[in-house]
């Protein structure tokens, strides 16, 4: 009886703080619990212009995000070029990401290695992707030998390729960033 008495005021401060916070639209939680300081982490470290640019010549694989006209994303694999702030990726005419691009021209791309676990180096791009039509072919070239080599290139399965119904994607970005945490 004893402990009822002294547990009675005690239920009588929460049921009210209950009813205010349900009162007032908030959640139980919140009359329970204190708010949380955000946790302020220093950025990842980034990558200098000129090691970007050393990552971006790497024969790695870009990520192609295209969004559909259901408005959904689509991402492919895509080889690319990246020259003077503009990467340059080489598809087939009739390519889905073509039709998506010509109604709607925005696109994010990731380039991405990881080195071990908690290490990784990565650049993500924003921007818009223009088609082009015309010198398909001589930049479609400088991406194959990027990837496989000149011999490679000349090889027929290549040229078979590069002399494919082409479109050359000209992505420039309005936000480029870069993160390096294998230092």
């Amino acid at each position: 009886m004893l402990m009822r008495k002294q547990l009675a005021p005690k239920i009588i401060v929460l049921t009210l703080l209950v009813v205010g916070a349900v009162g007032n639209g908030q959640r139980v939680e919140a009359a329970e619990k204190k708010p949380m300081p955000p946790t302020s982490r220093p950025a990842p470290p980034s990558m200098t212009k000129e090691e970007m640019q050393a990552f971006l010549a790497r024969p790695l694989v870009a990520r192609l995000a295209t969004v559909r006209t259901n408005g959904s994303p689509q991402i492919v694999p895509m080889w690319f070029l990246y020259e003077d702030g503009v990467m340059y990726m080489s598809t087939r005419t009739y390519a889905a990401k073509v039709k998506h691009l010509q109604k709607n021209p925005r696109v994010a791309v990731v380039v991405d290695e990881m080195v071990a676990p908690l290490k990784n180096k990565v650049v993500t791009l924003e921007g818009t992707a223009e088609l082009q039509t015309t010198g398909v072919k001589e930049m479609t070239t400088k991406i194959y030998h990027k990837y496989v080599g000149i011999e490679g290139a000349a090889a027929p399965a290549a040229q078979q390729s590069i002399n494919t119904p082409r479109v050359i994607l000209k992505i420039t970005s309005k936000k480029i960033e870069s993160m390096d945490t294998t230092r």
